[in-house]
């Protein structure tokens, strides 16, 4: 029987109208085998390439931005220009640690915005994401 989380992705997958296909499977299988996790496309080709996978890293990109744009993955850009993607796609904020160039969730609770520009005519605010740029002293 599949993880929780890897049966969880499976369902929203099937909602899409994306095609369950090998290649799609299989990522969705590394991206959701630890649950709530950080990934660059690098990241997932190292797993593609550590189960002897035939998938490009193009394929993986293009795989990633597909669950992005169907909700499964949220993706997080850095202050070093990295996108990672979040198997976490409830509303919740990060540290960047620069160091180790890794992310670490921080709850939403937790940060508190007292004040937002005014938008401009006709707009709506869809998210705010907030990262927090850490390092080692």
């Amino acid at each position: 029987m599949m993880k929780q989380p890897i049966d969880k992705a499976m369902k929203m997958l099937q909602k899409t109208p994306l095609k369950a296909t090998t290649q799609r499977i299989s990522l969705l299988k590394i991206i959701f085998k630890d649950g709530d996790a950080h990934y660059t496309a690098e990241d997932i080709l190292s797993k593609v390439q550590e189960k002897s996978l035939n998938i490009s890293l193009a394929t993986i990109y293009n795989t990633l931005n597909s669950f992005k744009d169907f909700g499964l993955l949220r993706a997080i850009k850095t202050s070093s220009d990295k996108i990672f993607f979040d198997t976490n796609i409830t509303d919740h904020h990060h540290f960047y640690c620069k160091d180790t160039d890794k992310l670490i969730d921080i709850n939403s609770s937790k940060i508190v915005i007292s004040k937002l520009p005014s938008l401009p005519p006709g707009k709506k605010i869809s998210s705010v994401d907030v990262v927090v740029n850490i390092y080692s002293k």
